[in-house]
């Protein structure tokens, strides 16, 4: 709670870094976790939802720091097969290139892209 206030967060950020790299995967669990399957305790399971398949979200919050990850994001395997990784080195500002090409995921952005050809 006291990094979401500190942050200005109103969901998780992306920062489970493994393998020099950050995991597109971690929208589904960061540390080991698998948020699918988290559960309400006994007392209170019968305000627990169901898992959707088919539901879609991207979040909105984001680090601020030079090519930090975009929001997080999930989908349905239909929609997301396989996913790869965010490449924070990447620089997504060139102006100059034919055709241009700006950092466009969330405003502020320096650096940085999802990259599902590294899976």
């Amino acid at each position: 709670m006291k990094e979401t206030i500190q942050y200005d967060a109103c969901d998780e950020n992306s920062w489970d870094f493994l393998d020099m790299e950050y995991p597109l995967s971690n929208a589904c669990g960061q540390l080991g976790q698998s948020y699918q399957n988290y559960h309400c305790p006994d007392h209170e399971r019968h305000m627990e939802c169901k898992v959707d398949p088919n539901m879609a979200i991207k979040g909105v919050t984001h680090a601020k720091w030079y090519g930090a990850p975009g929001p997080m994001f999930c989908g349905p395997t239909s929609e997301y097969p396989t996913v790869g990784v965010w490449d924070y080195t990447y620089n997504c500002h060139n102006p100059w290139a034919d055709p241009p090409e700006y950092c466009e995921e969330y405003e502020g952005q320096k650096a940085g892209r999802y990259d599902n050809s590294r899976v």
